[in-house]
């Protein structure tokens, strides 16, 4: 457990953590930004399209924390031969690929199973991933932020009865609407933050033959963490997939969703990583693939902050 610090116990009251107005004022925008979008994606969904060049240019030209993220960002996955232009135009994409992710929950929310299924373009690697699912081992789903995860579930969906999604509690709206939806669809939420006996029950899942579907590219609160080599510098992944892996038997199956030009989903399964002893190794194929489809499409990336460990580090001392 980390140390409580500023929300530790005084004569027995929480001490809740100090918020300036500041924050205050970015997070009521942000949350009147969210409902305004999600309410257009439903219901005038032209206006969504109409104000997307804005809201791009706006948002990377006027946030310093969010065009410093996504170029720090671009210069590590294009590497040392990457000009400005190359890095701002990866950036502004970036932020154009939030966007549309945003709006995609937003028309996303009142759909069923089977429309959301109409949204997938094409499978690539659906036999495989039948021959995976037929060893009856389970399957552990690892994905990136990238593209929509939710129809990406629901193409799964197809063949399974049960999937556990791994997430994190949010109190926000945003990730209420995308539970909603999850529960829609009939999936298991599984929170990370429960602690140690989620994993338990994640493990008794991959033991009866069920699927678990966890993002593999960020290291949310409640998981532990490795540090892995990744493109142009060094990454903290999660290593929940792998040690999954090792307590169940059941194999890694990479899988990422990927916005075509139609708007449509593109799916990609990956061959499995069946895990040994050796997490490092495993660590090591795991960042493999995930960079792989990153820096192939490095502006579906949805990270708005410093992803690498040496920039987040600059950014900290740059703060001090």
């Amino acid at each position: 457990m980390k140390e409580a610090g500023a929300t530790e116990l005084r004569q027995g009251v929480p001490v809740e953590p100090a918020v300036t107005l500041g924050a205050r004022i970015r997070s009521g925008a942000a949350d009147f930004w969210l409902r305004s979008l999600f309410f257009f994606s439903e219901h005038v969904p032209w206006v969504p399209r109409l104000t997307r060049p804005l809201f791009v240019w706006a948002a990377y030209s006027c946030s310093p924390h969010i065009r410093g993220a996504t170029s720090a960002n671009a210069r590590r996955i294009l590497g040392e031969s990457a000009t400005e232009a190359d890095v701002e135009r990866v950036g502004r994409g970036v932020v154009g690929s939030f966007y549309d992710f945003v709006c995609d929950v937003g028309r996303s929310r009142e759909m069923t199973r089977e429309q959301l299924e109409q949204r997938i373009e094409a499978v690539e690697g659906d036999d495989r991933y039948r021959a995976i699912r037929g060893t009856g081992r389970g399957a552990i789903i690892v994905t990136a932020h990238m593209g929509s995860f939710e129809v990406g579930v629901a193409a799964l969906l197809q063949h399974e009865k049960r999937i556990h999604v791994v997430f994190k509690r949010d109190p926000g709206r945003f990730e209420r609407i995308r539970q909603a939806l999850r529960q829609r669809l009939g999936v298991v939420e599984q929170a990370v933050d429960e602690g140690w006996g989620v994993w338990v029950k994640l493990r008794d899942a991959l033991r009866a033959n069920e699927v678990v579907a966890i993002q593999g590219d960020r290291v949310m609160p409640g998981q532990k963490g490795s540090r892995v080599a990744f493109l142009g510098g060094h990454m903290l992944l999660p290593t929940g997939p792998v040690k999954l892996a090792m307590a169940s038997g059941a194999p890694i199956v990479p899988v990422f969703s990927v916005r075509i030009p139609s708007g449509k989903i593109k799916l990609f399964i990956e061959e499995p990583i069946e895990v040994g002893q050796d997490v490092d190794e495993a660590m090591g194929k795991l960042a493999a693939v995930i960079g792989q489809y990153v820096a192939k499409y490095p502006e579906q990336w949805l990270v708005l902050n410093p992803a690498f460990e040496e920039d987040a580090k600059r950014g900290a001392e740059d703060a001090g």
